[in-house]
């Protein structure tokens, strides 16, 4: 191993270790109110949208009107009006929510679990990282070479020939769009690299491979700039029928506000988050099925973008 002269620094890799964990971490708690204004597009979209079936002749069939009020008279679609949607709460509309609801939050608690896995990995590069550098730091000052054994030799050989190989299956990936074997093997390279800078240096940082659940959410961002797409949402036949898109996303809206502000009194809810006494009551005979849903509404896991976020209605 050659000494390196002050002021030298080893060649970091820094393009390799551009954080693949930036977008898991971004997301800040979420507060519901904030998503009225998005869901007022999803409405004005569905507006445009019926329109374009009634100019082409497809227009859908019309939906009865219901108890609930889901549809104004005649069956006219309330997203195909101008007219107010009709946002009460009650306990047969609650229920083909909840009923819709609970499903995804099971996939909330898997985005939540690869939030958990990608938040301490991004802890322990930090303190790899660290690590490297103060271990750098000092090797520069001392201008000592480290001890070189056999084992370390033959294992930094292996690491550079993984390196190579990997970086073959990058560049093959980019040629067959083969996006999960780009990821991984990036991610993969981008360690060994370090593992091995840090093995000639004698230093004994940390470099770990990404959990693959987190590896896996890079993949549904593969090509994107950044932002993690959100899955479709698969709603019952029943809240189909029930609701228009645009009313089953606002009534979801108050729902959230309900669960975050029972938890928060302080949270400021706006008119939408104020509830009748019918409301409530049916609110809170649902209590637990509701605060099963709380925190995936707080951390931002259950939380729905725009139109394109729920399946075609």
């Amino acid at each position: 191993m050659r000494v390196f002269p002050v002021g030298h620094r080893l060649p970091t890799f820094r393009v390799l270790l551009v954080p693949v964990l930036a977008v898991l971490l971004a997301t800040p708690v979420s507060n519901a109110r904030a998503q009225f204004g998005k869901l007022k597009k999803i409405g004005a979209d569905a507006i445009k949208d019926k329109a374009k079936e009634k100019v082409a002749g497809k227009e859908a069939p019309e939906a009865s009107a219901t108890t609930s009020g889901t549809a104004t008279g005649g069956g006219k679609s309330v997203a195909a009006s101008s007219k107010p949607v009709n946002m009460t709460l009650n306990a047969s509309q609650l229920d083909l929510m909840l009923a819709a609801l609970t499903p995804m939050a099971a996939v909330a608690e898997k985005a939540t679990q690869t939030r958990k896995l990608a938040s301490a990995h991004a802890q322990k590069n930090k303190d790899a990282q660290k690590c490297f550098e103060n271990g750098q730091s000092a090797a520069m000052t001392s201008r000592v070479a480290p001890t070189r054994t056999d084992a370390n030799d033959a294992r930094s050989r292996r690491l550079t020939k993984d390196v190579e190989r990997l970086s073959a299956v990058v560049s093959a990936s980019l040629t067959d769009e083969n996006k999960r074997a780009n990821v991984f093997a990036q991610d993969s390279m981008s360690v060994m690299t370090w593992q091995n800078v840090v093995l000639q240096m004698g230093l004994t940082c940390s470099f770990e491979f990404t959990p693959p659940a987190v590896l896996e959410a890079k993949v549904a961002t593969y090509g994107l700039s950044g932002d993690l797409p959100q899955a479709q949402s698969s709603v019952p036949a029943e809240a189909h029928t029930a609701f228009t898109k645009y009313q089953f996303s606002l009534l979801r809206e108050r729902i959230a506000l309900f669960a975050l502000s029972s938890a928060d009194p302080s949270l400021k809810v706006g008119k939408e988050g104020v509830f009748t006494d019918e409301e409530r009551a049916a609110l809170a005979a649902r209590m637990p099925e509701i605060l099963k849903l709380q925190p995936y509404f707080k951390n931002g896991t259950l939380v729905w973008k725009g139109e394109g976020d729920l399946e075609k209605w």
